[in-house]
């Protein structure tokens, strides 16, 4: 595979301002960054990515949330459990921590597989409005099929993609939230054609979709605060 920029993963690292504990095992915590002058009442919730791998936690995505937070968001930054195989875990874990958010305005921002996780619980999970996912898996099947990283889709699920309908946004029952995707047209790890389809069945479904295509743009500059990527990010959460 040919490669991508990976400054982002350069920056230096913010610690979170405290801990956002919302179940009894270790991995269902959230980084809270709280901002210094608060300018905005709603919380921004993010789910990182990585193909649903342990060995990718939300400590990658502290520079971007720390860059958010210093603009006047409260921001909180999920972990969850990351057990191949066990999809639920992820799943059911993501559901518990949106149930013991402290408001229910909120916007779910979710990279990669966590974008795909934002969508998922986005159709489980009615007091979910808003959603902004930035190169996310959209469709498990086609992600299965294609062997994307390593096979990343039958790691996560332990069975064909088929077998989980209920977990691949492609087969969702229109969504009545909300929805933002941005994607780069020079991604290599989520291919964007597959998001076109994605966005495609939702309009064609009438769901409410704003979609963001970026010329020259890979899959990491999605979460990099110098990014031009940036700038959209912010018009979708304010829009």
């Amino acid at each position: 595979m040919a490669e991508e920029d990976r400054s982002v993963f350069d920056l230096p690292t913010v610690d979170p301002t405290s801990t956002f504990k919302y179940g009894e095992f270790s991995e269902q915590v959230g980084d809270i960054f709280a901002p210094k002058v608060k300018r905005f009442n709603t919380l921004l919730v993010l789910i990182h990515g990585g193909y649903w791998r342990p060995e990718y936690d939300r400590v990658h995505l502290r520079p971007f949330a720390a860059a958010l937070s210093a603009l006047g968001y409260q921001v909180i930054s999920l972990e969850y459990r990351r057990i191949p195989g066990n999809p639920d875990a992820m799943v059911t874990d993501i559901d518990l921590a949106i149930k013991n958010l402290p408001t229910d305005d909120f916007v779910l921002i979710g990279h990669s597989a966590g974008g795909h996780l934002a969508l998922v619980a986005c159709a489980r999970n009615e007091v979910v409005k808003s959603v902004i996912a930035l190169a996310p898996v959209t469709s498990l099947l086609a992600t299965y099929e294609m062997e994307l990283d390593k096979s990343a889709a039958l790691e996560f699920l332990g069975e064909p993609a088929n077998l989980r309908p209920d977990l691949d946004p492609m087969t969702f029952d229109p969504l009545s939230a909300n929805i933002s995707i941005i994607h780069g047209e020079s991604d290599l790890w989520v291919p964007i054609e597959i998001t076109r389809k994605y966005v495609e069945k939702l309009k064609d479904e009438g769901s409410s979709i704003n979609y963001i295509e970026l010329a020259n743009i890979g899959h990491f500059e999605m979460i990099h605060p110098q990014s031009i990527v940036w700038s959209e990010l912010i018009s979708q959460i304010n829009r």
